[in-house]
Parts: C-alpha cells; structure tokens; sequence
C-alpha cells in the first residue's frame, strides 16, 4: 500500500464533553482544548493544513453491542441523561458524554471506511473522548466505548477482513483493547507502554495472548523516562517484526502522544521527531505486508502546546514527507543507565515473541 494522502475525520461537537474534575487532576487535562489546538497546529503547518477534513458521524447501538455489553451502553446512556456521576475508574459522565462518545466511535468506524474505500490514503480520527481502557464491560481511564475496537470488530464483519494488526503507542497500556482481542487470534496487538516495574500491573511483556490466539498480545513494557532511541529500538526489533510475520490486511493505530517529554500525564522523553519517525515505520511497514489499508485513532496526548507538533510529525511520517524540524525538538539529558535497563526489557520481549515469527 502506497500512502499518499491523509483524510482527519472530525466533528464540531467533539469538544462538547467535559469531565468535572479540576485540575491539577490529571484527568482534567481530557479536555477540548487538547483537540482545538492540535487542529489549530494542523491548519498552520505547510504540510497539514490542506488535509482532507470528513464529519464523522454516531456510531449505531449495533455498532458498539459489537463489543460492549449491554450493560455499558445503557449505564453511559442514563448517566449522561443525569448529567453527571461516575460510571468507572477516572471514568465521569457529563450531560454532552453519551453523544461524544458515539461521535468518537463513529469516526474510528468512519476512518476504517475510509482508508479501505480508497486505498493509499490513511486516515485519522481526531476525536475525543479516547477509548484504549475501556473494556467490554467497564468505562476507565477516562474512556468510555473503545472506539479502535468497535471499528474493527465491524470493518472485518463488513469487509471480510481476516486478520489486522493494532500498535498502540500511548504512554498508558491499553487494557480495554488488549482485554477484547486476547483470544482473538485474527487480531494481533502490540503495545508500547510505560510500566512501573516496582509495582506490577497489567501491561507486563509474560502477558501473550490466550489459547489459539497466544503471541498475538505483545507487550513493550518501559521504565519510565524511556527515550527516542529506546522507542526506535522497539519499533525495529520488535513492532515491525511481529506485523510483517502477522501479515494483516489492515492496520490499526491506537495514537496517543502522551509518550512526549512535555506531557502532564505520560512519564517519557521522546518528542514529534519520534513520532515522525513510528509514522514512517508504519507507512514502510503497510507497503512491505502489501495492506489493503491502515487508520489511526487518537487516544492521549494531553499538553496542548505538545500534541500538535507531536500529530504534525506522525502524520508527516506517515506521508513519507521528509523530518520536519518543529520547535518542540529540543536537546534533552539522557540517561546511559536507563536506556540500558529498557534495552534489555526489549531483548526480554524479542526472546518471547520472536518464537512466534
């Protein structure tokens, strides 16, 4: 598949929910202003700003009942009729949630559409709230439907899509979507993530899938100040390895930008020229499996000043443009130790996962 154009799929209503929390809560930086100045960086930038813009339309009851239960539908529903309340962990309903969320689904399906109905172009779904923790039973983490999942669990009834690959690249492990794919082997899912070595969680790189689906769940499990090199390391030895033995027909990108240096709620020290580069990988990596398509989903990316130099790279990547040199790419102390200690948790997950290349 050759790249050769981006469509963002977008809605005016998408800044209409607002969480109550105040901040300094991390989770007040879920906010509109995220997404206003990412587009408004987009508009600016010589390479973004004539992108094709498509309005993204609500995803149907059937389309979310094909993860969801029931019981998740309905509680965001009523608890978006009240107004207010808490429908899970880091998990608040507004009076304008239900709406946004069957938006944000909406274009995750809509951006799926897209790249399939025509192909070399890529398309991404700049919406919010995000998706990556929500699992089929439970809103968390800020996320209410898992957009990326809804999108292809239908793009693969709809399509007869056999197998996709999904990367996700937030700071923050996506539980919800690994959870819903776990014994799925058509879905391969890799995450790059931060994770706290000193307390274990989910996210930990022994965690590869269950039954007929095991090797499809990879994780890359970082220490947190993880750097630009480490994040290239586990692209090039792991990430693009494990999608050119999976083979997909699509490919799926959980994008948050939350990874970068300057974001209140990641822990990392990476900025856009990393994420230009994870674009590039992708763009090389769909040509290479010969794919039918590839999409993204924005998931976190929380300084509004950061994720739309951070957006702008990825997407140049994407593209096949040549590096942009954006203000955020500053010199930044790196630590020989650290990234030493994150090397050798990729060695860790390449001596698991490679057995299933």
């Amino acid at each position: 598949m050759l790249t050769t154009d981006i469509t963002l799929i977008t809605h005016p209503k998408s800044y209409l929910h607002i969480a109550p929390y105040p901040k300094p809560n991390l989770e007040a930086f879920e906010a509109p202003l995220r997404l206003q100045m990412a587009e408004r960086y987009l508009d600016s930038h010589e390479g973004t700003r004539n992108f094709e813009r498509v309005k993204a339309p609500r995803a149907s009851r059937e389309d979310i009942l094909r993860v969801h239960s029931p019981y998740l539908y309905e509680s965001i529903r009523v608890m978006s009729s009240f107004g207010s309340g808490n429908v899970g962990e880091s998990a608040q309903a507004s009076p304008d949630l239900y709406r946004n969320a069957i938006i944000s689904a909406g274009a995750a399906i809509k951006a799926s559409e897209v790249t399939l109905e025509n192909p070399g172009r890529h398309a991404f779904s700049l919406m919010r709230p995000p998706g990556h923790h929500a699992t089929r039973s439970n809103p968390a983490g800020l996320c209410f439907f898992n957009n990326i999942a809804i999108a292809i669990t239908k793009v693969m009834e709809s399509n007869d899509i056999k197998r996709v690959s999904i990367l996700d690249f937030d700071d923050h492990y996506g539980n919800g979507t690994a959870e819903i794919f776990y014994d799925n082997p058509s879905v391969q899912y890799i995450s790059i993530h931060e994770y706290d070595f000193e307390n274990y969680g989910l996210g930990h790189y022994e965690e590869i899938g269950y039954e007929k689906a095991e090797g499809t769940n990879i994780n890359i499990p970082l220490i947190d100040g993880a750097s630009d090199m480490v994040y290239l390391d586990a692209m090039k030895r792991v990430v693009l390895p494990s999608i050119e033995s999976f083979s997909p027909e699509i490919i799926a990108i959980s994008a948050g930008f939350d990874p970068h240096y300057a974001d209140p709620v990641g822990n990392m020290n990476i900025d856009s020229s990393t994420f230009w580069e994870i674009g590039k990988m992708l763009n090389g990596a769909a040509k290479k499996s010969n794919v039918k398509g590839s999409f993204s989903v924005l998931e976190g990316g929380y300084n509004p000043l950061a994720t739309g130099p951070s957006m702008c790279g990825y997407l140049l990547g994407i593209l096949g443009c040549a590096k942009p040199k954006l203000e955020d790419q500053v010199d930044r102390v790196s630590v020989d130790s650290l990234d030493s200690a994150n090397m050798g948790i990729i060695d860790q997950v390449v001596s698991i996962v490679s057995r299933f290349w």
